[in-house]
Parts: C-alpha cells; structure tokens; sequence
C-alpha cells in the first residue's frame, strides 16, 4: 500500500493532500490474542490472507490478522512493492528492505523479540518459484513472496496485476513479471513470466498446500464508493483491485483435502476507511499503529522533515489524513450482517452463510435439536459474503445476495420448509454506463423486511449514496424497478423494520449520521426522509429490534467509543431519542445482533475485542439494559446472530475460525437462563 510517494494508478483516477499531525508511538513488540474457550473443531483452523504490498495486511486486516497467529497464518504478497526507490540505491534494495519490513511487523504479531527467519524456495505447480518464509520461533507463521510488479513501476511490455486480470490472457501483452530491474534481485526468483491463467492457478496451488479456513483479501471492486460522482479520493490502487480479483478467481478452485470441512472469504476495504469513524478501541488501535512502526522501522530523519522509516521511507505514520487514519479503523468490505439465521415454518432454525463461494444452509433436524449442513442451496451462483435473510407472511425463507459475476440483486425463496425454489434476478439500481463502467459495482449488500401484507421489501445502497428499493407483488413477481428513496453517503448496514402503525422504518448509516426513512402509508412504496439525522455516525451496521410494548430500538457501534449504543422510540410521546446511550461493556465490532425473548426483554449480541461473543438483556420489558455483559467465550469470525429456538430459547450462531457453524443455546427460555456450551453444527 502506498501513499502520495508513489506512482499509482486509482479507479477512479484520484490523488490526495497530506498533512502531517500525529506523533508516532515507540516500536514495542506485541502478543496475539490467545483463544478463548471454546468447543472442539471439526477441522483444523488455518488462515490465509493475499495482499498486494508488504504492508497491506497491517493497515487493512488489523486485528484480524493478529488474532490469526495462534494457528498456522500464511501471509502473501503479491508484488515487489517497488514503485519507488526513496533513499535505496535501487528498487531492488528497496523491494528487499520492504520484505524485511514485513518479518519485522510479523514477528511483532507473533510476539517473537528476536526473530530468525527460514528463507526457501517453493516451486508451484506452474513451475514458477516464490520464496517461503518460516518464523523459526513460530513455525506457524509464514510469508510468501511473489515479488511482482507494482503498478507504478511496469516494464515495458508487461502489465499491472489488474490489467492482467482485465486482459485474462486475450492479447500478447497481458503477462506479469518479476524482474530484476524492478526489484527481484534474487536469481532464484526473478525473471519468471506469468499468464492470467498462471496467476490464478498459483494461488490456488497455494491455498491448497496450506489448507486455510479462512482466506483473507482485499477488495476486489473498484473501490468502496459511496456515489460513483464523488471526487474525493474515494477509489483504490489498482494492485489492491486486481490482487484481490484473482485471489477471488483462484479460491473458486480451491477445496479442502479429503472433504474436511469448508472456508470463508472475507475480503476488506483500504484507502476510503479514513473517512467512517475510528471503530477500534484505544488499546487496539495503539497495538495495530505499533505493528505498523515495526514494518516502516524506526524513523531515520533525525526529526527533520516527515517520518523516514528505516525499512519504507515512503509512507509517513504522522499524516493526518492517510497513514495515521488507518490504526483505529479495519472495515471488511461486505459484512456477513447480524440477521443472517430465521426461524422456519416447521419451527426449525436455519442459518445462512457464503462457504466456498456459494450460499450454504444449516437446519435443524427437530425444534432445538442437532444440526445437518451445511449444504448448498440449490442454484447458487458465487455470491458476496454478505446475504440477506427474511420469512415471509407465509413463514417463508427468503434468501438474498449479490451475484458477483455481473453485481445483481438475486433471491431464492422456500417452497416448503427446507425446500427451495429457483433464483430470481431482481436486477441493480445501478447499471454501467458508457460513461461509468463500474457503477454497478457500488450496490449495497441487499436488506430484506415484512410490509404489513406479508409481502417483502429489500433494500440496497445505490451508486448515488442512497438508497433504492424493490419489492414483492401480490400476484407473484417483483416490481420491474428500483425505486430511488434519496439519501447520501450511505454505506452497507443498513436495518429496516415494522412499526406499531404497520409503516416500515429504515435506517442507514452514513459518514455524517443516521439517516432514517418512514413509509407513507403501510404497503406504500414510498418513503420520506427525515430533513436531518437521527443519530451520529456509527462505527458499523445498524440493528434495529423491538420492545415488548412495540416500539422499535435501534442499536450500533459508537464511532470512537467502539461500544454498542442505542436509540428508542419514547413511550411518551412515541418520538425518537436524538443521542445514543451508551451500553458500555466491551469493544464491539461488525454491529450487534438483538432479539426480542418470550418474557419481553431484549437480548442484544456482538462480537467483542477479544473475537469472541458477549452479550447483554434488559433488565426488564421495555427498559433499559443492564451494565453486566456475559462473555461467551470461543473467537468468530464476522458478526454473531442471536434468534429464538422453536422453544422460545435465545440460540446464538457463530461462524467459527474452522469455517463452521457453531450454537450457544439457552438451557430454558427467559434473558436470565444460561447458556450452555459451544456446539459444532452440522457436519
């Protein structure tokens, strides 16, 4: 990843104005987290993550990344990161004192002091060699270096990562190489050739020798975008884009040995995180910045002028509005969301996620039972991670998603309880133009809620920052069009619900508040948007729940305070409260899940800074909530889902480290009855 030192190429093509202000902390060396209690595993936990640059991962993946190293972790790095030589020789000094760079920041991660590293060679089945380095003190810990080139600096007669991708082999022009007049000095690594075909199957080869669970990446679209008019250097580099394109291509071919078990792809965003607010507690953020000092090395400039790291000079830690953005921020790209479980018509409890690509289900096989899945629902194309949940007036599954192939709203719906129907194509409010060929690209992950009818609504992001919305007919189908409700900057987090009057609120948050939409009229499809805000802006997705009384309370982190907080509809006069109240009790991440038990209180959930699920109640029906939150223990993966059983006990879900389903269920329903232990589901 780079800064304004660079040559670089953004989609859109932007550029950016950096002014230096914070003081950078004292390299110190960290520990990772260790892992919470949790149940036995079907498969072993590995982790994987692809990345452009050598300090990709620490700047986007963070702390994620760090919570990786009890268990094996490969890291990749896709190019030299050679695109410039600032106070190096030459870029190949320069390529080869970033790769130190990042032992130095891995070793930190791994708590290792005095690291020694185990430089060999891997010849992939392509017959292209990378070169495999093993932390002697923590053998789990690997890196991989391609040694690429990097947008800014591409020969003549070669391609950047992401024109490679875009080529896909169609002209004599689209290879990749690694040479060593653009930093891969090593004769046992340099001067190799690759294809599309070559890039792919390499990593491929790769994800199938180390066997990850999880494999990580960066975002493979054209950048986040709020709206694709703004001019705010809102893009990504193109290494980032086209590394994450063929780590999503190369996945596709990847499978676990013997049938043992699945993995997740989560991918992050970069460069536009600045923008949201800080969702990373003090103490993590200070953590993350540390490891970053550790890739850069300690300052060489003497304290004149920016801040010269000793391994990258190139990215200054001190720059307001860049680099010392990132430390207390990591956003994935798409959110698995906090809704993504629903009971079914026969009283059993279904749960959703993208497993290898494709949407998957895990059921129940008797009300509060054991599990089977996951298992593919049928037709699904590759979809993003992030699906959308919902039961119909009929009691219904419906599932929705964004293909990735061509960025379409789709949906599949039960024809029976456990039974599917076919996908249908609701389209996107976005479609390319001439002028923008990416502008499908910017919707929003699909959110799913029950008009009083019984028939559904989604909504999705646009690519003007607001928010579009089609919905069911009476008579089968889907309205033709998306209708466009207004907003701005609008991002992926969206909650909608039913009301006591029968309207539906919407919610979403932006990078200035709370923006909040009420139907006209019940089943309308129109929508009016408030003038102003409800709220600040949040740190993540929006929850929205309902009191026993019926008034609805919605529920988010906090930006800077990385804490849950809540508004409600009042009881006096049914207006909304205008301030969060903090909930307290741990770091939140990815949003809180809320369910509302058979005694009237609600249960609200959320990933904690430790990775594991800690959760809280109110302390009685339509009140507030109480200060102690019970820590469940185990380390996730994205966002809890907390639901009822068919006996009307809280049941939360969890996506574990070993790419499974894993069940925390009440042993008698009512907020205050335990919950037992960690359960895997399913096979």
């Amino acid at each position: 990843m780079r800064g304004m030192t660079d040559i670089m190429r953004f989609h859109p093509a932007v550029r950016v104005t950096l002014t230096a202000a914070l003081a950078a902390a004292t390299t110190v060396v960290g520990s990772h987290v260790p892992k919470a209690a949790a149940d036995s595993v079907p498969v072993a936990e590995s982790f994987m993550q692809i990345v452009a640059h050598q300090d990709d991962d620490i700047l986007f993946m963070n702390p994620d990344v760090t919570r990786e190293y009890s268990d094996p972790s490969v890291t990749v790095f896709l190019t030299g990161g050679d695109a410039t030589g600032t106070g190096f020789p030459d870029v190949c000094a320069y390529s080869a004192s970033r790769d130190a760079g990042a032992r130095s920041a891995h070793a930190r991660i791994a708590g290792v002091t005095s690291p020694t590293w185990t430089r060999t060679p891997l010849t992939l089945s392509t017959g292209r060699t990378v070169e495999v380095d093993t932390l002697d003190q923590a053998p789990q810990v690997k890196l991989v270096f391609f040694r690429l080139h990097a947008s800014g600096d591409v020969p003549a007669g070669s391609v950047s990562p992401d024109d490679l991708f875009t080529l896909g082999g169609s002209t004599t022009d689209s290879t990749l190489g690694s040479v060593s007049s653009d930093g891969n000095c090593d004769a046992a690594y340099a001067d190799q050739s690759y294809s599309h075909a070559d890039l792919t199957a390499g990593l491929t080869d790769l994800m199938n020798r180390f066997q990850p669970t999880v494999v990580l990446a960066q975002d493979p679209k054209v950048g986040y975008g709020y709206s694709h008019t703004d001019t705010t250097n809102l893009g990504d580099q193109s290494d980032h884009i086209g590394g994450a394109r063929f780590v999503g291509e190369a996945a596709l071919g990847y499978h676990r040995l013997g049938g043992s078990g699945h993995f997740l792809l989560r991918n992050y965003r970069d460069y536009n995180i600045r923008i949201e607010p800080s969702n990373l507690d003090a103490a993590t953020a200070n953590d993350k910045e540390r490891t970053f000092l550790a890739y850069t090395g300690p300052d060489r400039s003497g304290g004149v002028g920016p801040y010269r790291g000793s391994n990258d000079p190139a990215p200054d830690p001190n720059e307001s509005t860049f680099y010392a953005m990132f430390p207390s921020r990591e956003y994935p790209r798409w959110s698995n969301g906090t809704a993504w479980a629903a009971l079914d018509g026969s009283g059993l409890l279904n749960a959703f996620a993208v497993l290898d690509g494709h949407p998957q289900v895990w059921q129940e096989t008797a009300p509060g039972g054991s599990w089977k899945g996951p298992a593919a629902v049928p037709g699904g194309d590759v979809l993003a991670p992030s699906l959308g949940v919902a039961k119909d007036g009929s009691g219904l599954i419906h599932l929705f998603g964004i293909r990735l192939s061509d960025n379409q709203i789709v949906t599949v719906a039960q024809a029976a309880p456990g039974v599917w129907g076919s996908w249908t194509v609701l389209g996107n409010p976005n479609p390319n133009t001439t002028d923008n060929p990416y502008r499908s690209q910017y919707v929003g992950s699909p959110v799913p809620v029950l008009n009083k009818s019984g028939l559904l609504t989604v909504f999705v992001r646009n690519a003007g920052g607001g928010v579009s919305a089609v919905s069911q007919l009476s008579g089968g189908g889907w309205t033709s069009s998306w209708a466009d409700l207004g907003g701005g900057w609008v991002r992926d987090g969206l909650a909608a619900a039913l009301a006591l009057d029968g309207r539906i609120d919407l919610f979403g948050p932006s990078k200035d508040g709370i923006r909040h939409w009420r139907q006209s009229a019940p089943d309308s499809a129109s929508f009016t948007q408030d003038s102003g805000y409800l709220g600040p802006a949040p740190a993540g997705p929006i929850t929205v729940g309902s009191n026993a009384d019926g008034r609805l309370e919605i529920f988010y982190d906090q930006g800077g305070a990385a804490k849950v907080a809540t508004q409600y509809v009042k009881s006096d006069n049914k207006t909304w409260t205008t301030s969060p109240t903090s909930m307290g009790g741990p770091t939140s991440l990815e949003g809180a899940s809320v369910v509302t038990g058979g005694d009237g209180r609600m249960t609200v959930a959320t990933r904690n800074g430790g990775g594991g699920v800690s959760l809280t109640s109110q302390t009685a029906p339509n009140t507030g909530f109480s200060s102690t939150w019970r820590d469940l223990g185990t380390v996730i993966v994205g966002a809890p889902s907390v639901v009822l059983d068919g006996a009307g006990r809280e049941t939360v879900l969890v996506l574990g480290r070993d790419a499974a389903l894993h069940v925390s269920r009440q042993s008698a329903a009512g907020a205050d009855s335990p919950f037992g232990p960690w359960q895997s589901a399913g096979s």
